[in-house]
């Protein structure tokens, strides 16, 4: 009888562990309208969270958390800031094609207070023309106004912790804004008034877009135009040593977007062979690409200081330990400039695969890589499947190695 009851005790107790759930354990589930992929990321500067989309765009993720933090939403390329307390249950919904305009939180007042101010804060141009052409005095005035119209949104908030840190950081932001528009006060007003046409510019010309749209002519005609549209605002302008700074500014910048062209245009092609590169590892090995020929080989370009980048190494290891022992290597290269930091990284997230650091710019200079996260793939013979392939984190990468495994 004895051992029956305590039998009977042991199974209540399990019973109850497995059933007890962790007080800070935070749950956010939610609907996407119109996905842009299958992934969503929740991350900080220490950590991600991430899972992936149904085709109906609902998702459920759940993580401990010992601490109250700021966690950055991120689905496609968009991304929007959020607060969250441990054992929080928060609804999210939103539309991709407003993506900030639609986002709602039931269960985070805190996260529906951030999207407010990031509305409020897209309404106003804070670089626009108040920011050229008016007095410091009516500048700081349109800052105050936005400040009032922030707190406004506290009235549901209660946390004073929260509230104290969200102002220091308004009164940062304006007296950062403040601080710059001063700085103005040494040009006359026909630069002010190019400074303010400039910026209007720069707007009218996307460039990233032309440079997978458009042949080589194009472009080149493309960056004429740019040059034409300063040149003829530059015209109005009178002081001498503004002008020759302002078209050097130009020339670099017309300069740095076709070097950008040039080294897309002669990235190599699907099926073509890779350009090689070699770089050591952590301990002073030397390692290349073709050093890997024969098999599969999956390339992620990262650095420590990127966020992105940081969010997508939970889906890199993930899809490490679900192809072990396939035809594949999974090749990390860091563009880290401080190589302690990225060693110290790699050991202390355990990250697997084959982690190499980039002392030169030859593999940025012949992919392209202007921007990271990227990720590439190369198969067996050494040739190129994709110079831009899906991250780890979306489900198109594993159909992509299917395929070629």
């Amino acid at each position: 009888m004895k051992l029956k009851h305590l039998f009977t005790i042991a199974c209540t107790i399990l019973l109850f562990a497995c059933t007890t759930q962790n007080p800070n354990q935070v749950t956010i589930s939610g609907t996407v309208t119109n996905p842009i992929g299958e992934s969503v990321i929740f991350s900080n500067q220490d950590t991600s969270y991430s899972t992936t989309a149904n085709e109906d765009g609902t998702f459920s993720i759940s993580f401990i958390l010992d601490s109250a933090t700021y966690l950055n939403f991120r689905h496609g390329v968009e991304s929007t800031a959020m607060y969250v307390h441990p054992g929080d249950k928060i609804k999210l919904t939103i539309d991709t094609e407003l993506f900030d305009e639609t986002i709602k939180y039931e269960g985070s007042i805190k996260s529906s207070f951030l999207a407010k101010k990031y509305l409020i804060t897209e309404e106003n141009n804070f670089f626009g023309e108040v920011f050229y052409l008016s007095t410091t005095e009516k500048y700081s005035k349109v800052l105050e106004d936005f400040k009032t119209t922030v707190i406004t949104e506290f009235c549901d908030i209660s946390d004073s912790l929260f509230i104290k840190n969200e102002i220091a950081e308004i009164d940062k932001r304006i007296a950062y804004f403040i601080g710059r528009q001063e700085k103005l006060a040494n040009y006359t007003k026909d630069v002010k008034t190019y400074m303010w046409e400039a910026s209007k510019i720069g707007w009218d010309f996307n460039f990233y877009t032309a440079l997978d749209s458009l042949n080589s002519t194009e472009f080149n005609e493309l960056l004429d135009k740019y040059t034409e549209a300063f040149q003829s605002s530059l015209n109005n302008v009178t002081d001498v040593a503004f002008i020759v700074e302002e078209k050097a500014k130009i020339e670099k910048t017309t300069s740095s977007w076709l070097k950008r062209k040039i080294a897309i245009d002669n990235m190599p092609k699907v099926g073509e062979p890779a350009l090689d590169f070699t770089y050591p590892d952590k301990d002073g090995n030397k390692f290349s690409l073709a050093s890997f020929k024969g098999n599969l080989i999956y390339v992620d370009i990262w650095a420590t200081w990127c966020g992105p980048c940081k969010a997508e190494i939970p889906s890199l290891q993930q899809l490490e330990t679900d192809y072990h022992g396939k035809n594949i290597t999974f090749l990390s290269v860091s563009v880290d400039e401080n190589k302690d930091a990225w060693i110290k990284m790699i050991v202390e997230k355990e990250m697997g695969g084959v982690q190499l650091w980039a002392d030169s710019r030859d593999l940025s200079d012949n992919y392209a890589i202007f921007s990271i996260p990227r990720f590439m793939l190369f198969d067996a013979n050494g040739n190129v499947i994709s110079t831009d392939a899906p991250k780890p984190s979306s489900e198109n990468i594993r159909e992509l190695l299917d395929i070629n495994l």
